[in-house]
């Protein structure tokens, strides 16, 4: 990708092993994965329209993220109509017929092993959810928990839903947390990793207590928030997340850590403290890429911490 050319911005990619990179669809149609740390994104938003983000392929056909090949605009959520159905997930969640009754794509991945797990976020917020075995922990990357527990593990993937829809309504949980919410938790002040742990236990304890008798309940912990809260503890934060809410404007990420959807950047202005920026908001909008940006992503007031 050049220094200066347009992209839709599809958010933060993350692995297995907690690397994460800026996922952009390129205007030939291929997906560039931009370092997060050590990439000084600069840009400038171009427009208001959010554009589908294409589908992911699992069958015999086109496999791997897949473009919309209409470009069309996101009607809601991410994607336009035909991807939705293309892809095939917009099935799943009322689904309560056999596997080999959804679509044909999307059968092999469905009939995987799956988890259950609570996640917390902090602030008393916490949510039940799924993950396929092959990308557990990838999963609460990308949901920006800074602690989670594994409450069952679940042979397929609509078997771990109705879990999810027992726990849900037996536990009081929510089943999703909109990312600005999850920044905006972060731009308090943090109580000590120790309180966090206990939190997710008795979360987790409470939830799993309201599985299904006949239910094998695991109790596995993920900290894979640490060295993110860490470093926001240490370093600092203002007190105002950036949450691209305006319709054009230019930016430059320059990436100490991030989370989920919570990039924390350092402030080219100087300061110790560390922007939070949400780029929820972001996905699915054109942006231009431009070096020569010296804009930057910044709060409203100096930091209270």
């Amino acid at each position: 990708m050049t220094a200066t050319s347009t992209a839709l911005y599809r958010g933060t990619h993350w692995d297995e092993q907690g690397r994460w990179f800026y996922e952009l669809l390129c205007a030939d149609g291929s997906t560039d994965l931009l370092p997060g740390i050590g990439t000084r994104l600069a840009f400038r938003v171009t427009g208001g329209e959010r554009f589908c983000l294409g589908y992911d392929g699992f069958g015999a056909g086109k496999r791997g993220r897949q473009a919309c090949p209409r470009r069309a605009v996101a009607e809601s959520g991410k994607q336009c109509a035909q991807c939705r159905i293309t892809e095939g997930w917009s099935v799943v969640h009322g689904h309560r017929g056999p596997l080999t009754a959804l679509p044909a794509q999307i059968q092999g991945y469905v009939a995987q092993p799956h988890h259950l797990y609570i996640a917390y976020f902090g602030d008393g917020m916490a949510k039940v959810g799924t993950a396929s075995a092959i990308r557990r922990h990838r999963r609460l990357f990308e949901q920006g928990a800074l602690v989670a527990r594994f409450i069952t593990d679940s042979p397929d993937g609509l078997h771990v839903r109705e879990l999810e829809r027992v726990v849900s309504e037996r536990a009081g949980l929510r089943q999703a947390v909109a990312g600005v919410t999850k920044t905006r938790i972060l731009t308090k002040p943090l109580p000590p990793w120790p309180t966090l742990e206990a939190a997710v236990t008795e979360a987790a304890a409470h939830a799993a207590s309201t599985l299904p008798a006949d239910i094998v309940r695991t109790d596995t912990a993920w900290s894979g928030g640490r060295d993110f809260y860490a470093t926001i503890r240490a370093r600092g934060r203002f007190p105002d997340a950036v949450e691209f809410t305006e319709n054009t404007g230019e930016y430059v990420l320059n990436a100490v850590t991030a989370h989920g959807h919570t990039i924390a950047c350092a402030d080219e202005a100087g300061a110790t403290e560390l922007v939070l920026v949400n780029d929820s908001r972001l996905i699915g909008r054109r942006i231009e890429l431009d070096a020569a940006i010296t804009s930057v992503a910044a709060p409203a007031q100096t930091s209270l911490f």
